[in-house]
């Protein structure tokens, strides 16, 4: 038996649908948001000061899309969501029902409904309306068009409130929370979902979906930016109901986004401590980060190195064990160890192949049978022998493996270990025997 250990490599990856958001405005050196020191977190980085991303946030309203009622437009969803794909970027999406003043409901259901409700989160009162019908309904035709689109990596639950941020979803009679969150677990059946952290109610009702689904907060960061010492999200919210409402293990089977609370650079300016905040965030298993397009403060540059890295799932390829020689009648005993060094599971049935390249020029490629979203992080995983085609000629072939996503355009997924420049990992050279 051969035996190959693949260097471990210390850089940051770029890969489908983790990290930090993509910033695009920051590929422009002289955008004013980039004023100080500029930097670059890898030496073909598209953007200053920002980490170079595979996943994207993309949002839109429900005025835009259902202008009429019963009548959609989901042309501008699916030109952003090529555009990600195009770049090699998974996006999340969410698409609000309203967000605040004139960013308001359909104009159809505005006519019938012109009275906005006290509650400053709220342009309509979901249980004096018709609203969560509406609103159930628009969800299941957005399943219907969406789900499973090879650029989607997940799908925020928008149940009510301002920008979809669930403002008042406590304050919601189940009935009319119910539809909306049925439309949502039961129509999206290919695409991972996260629900807001907001309540138990609503989490105690999605938890009863019995399917997996993740979480996202959107206020990340905040050490009192709210209530001074006496109340913040990161030290008496989030630590607390990530248990309460029992979305501890979500992380296992789901998603868990984060955005930030204002910008990093108000963290820096308010001298909030950047170890803890990353700390915890990967404690709750993080996988990607909207950071609101905004520039990482220079003196935060290794911390947020040491994020990126951890932050998702981060494959190395530790250990080959392979033959030098195989005869007709053996399966291919090629061993591999590999370790998830990220701090979340990869949420998408991405598929380790092995590469047979043939003297004459030819390619054989065999897929393994491991289901790469059952590799929680800090464990180490060998995967299955594969079996060779009654028709693969004998002669000499060179091997490598990789991970192949199955998204049509995009790159083997890039590992912690050395690989070719095509993303596979050599692993010398196989002799087939003859047969017979």
């Amino acid at each position: 038996m051969r035996v190959i250990e693949p260097r471990l490599i210390g850089r940051l990856l770029r890969n489908p649908g983790i990290g930090f958001f993509a910033a695009p405005a920051l590929e422009d050196p002289k955008n004013p948001m980039l004023s100080g020191e500029l930097f670059r977190f890898g030496e073909d980085s598209p953007v200053y000061n920002h980490p170079d991303s595979g996943v994207s946030f993309l949002t839109s309203r429900w005025a835009k899309v259902e202008k009429e009622e019963g009548e959609y437009d989901w042309s501008d969803i699916d030109r952003q969501l090529n555009l990600a794909g195009e770049k090699g970027r998974l996006c999340v999406f969410r698409c609000a029902s309203y967000a605040l003043g004139d960013d308001d409901i359909p104009a159809w259901l505005r006519r019938r409904n012109p009275e906005k409700p006290d509650f400053p989160f709220w342009q309509i009162d979901p249980n004096r309306s018709d609203y969560a019908l509406c609103w159930a309904r628009f969800v299941r035709e957005m399943a219907r068009h969406l789900d499973g689109h090879p650029y989607l990596s997940s799908v925020d639950m928008a149940l009510v409130g301002a920008w979809g941020e669930g403002g008042g979803t406590e304050f919601m009679e189940m009935e009319r929370l119910a539809p909306i969150i049925d439309a949502y677990a039961d129509h999206f059946r290919h695409t991972q979902l996260q629900c807001l952290l907001h309540d138990p109610k609503s989490l105690s009702y999605i938890r009863s979906k019995n399917r997996p689904i993740g979480f996202r907060v959107d206020c990340l960061g905040d050490m009192g930016g709210f209530h001074g010492k006496r109340w913040s999200h990161m030290l008496d919210f989030y630590p607390q109901n990530i248990e309460n409402f029992g979305m501890g293990s979500a992380w296992e089977k789901a998603p868990v986004v984060f955005e930030a609370c204002w910008t990093m650079r108000d963290w820096f300016k308010n001298g909030w401590d950047i170890d803890y905040i990353i700390e915890e965030s990967l404690k709750w298993h993080i996988s990607s980060f909207n950071s609101k397009g905004c520039p990482v403060p220079a003196p935060w540059k290794s911390q947020v190195e040491h994020w990126v890295y951890r932050m998702g799932y981060r494959f190395e390829l530790r250990r080959i064990l392979v033959p030098e020689e195989i005869s007709p009648d053996e399966s291919l005993r090629f061993r591999t160890l590999w370790r998830n060094s990220g701090a979340a599971p990869c949420y998408h049935d991405f598929m380790i192949h092995y590469r047979l390249h043939g003297r004459d020029g030819r390619i054989w490629r065999f897929q393994s049978r491991t289901d790469l979203r059952d590799w929680l992080p800090g464990e180490d995983h060998l995967a299955d022998d594969i079996f060779l085609s009654d028709d693969l000629p004998a002669g000499e072939y060179d091997l490598s493996i990789g991970i192949e996503t199955g998204i049509p355009g995009f790159a083997p997924v890039a590992l912690g270990t050395q690989t070719g420049q095509d993303g596979y990992t050599g692993a010398g050279t196989l002799r087939v025997n003859r047969r017979g």
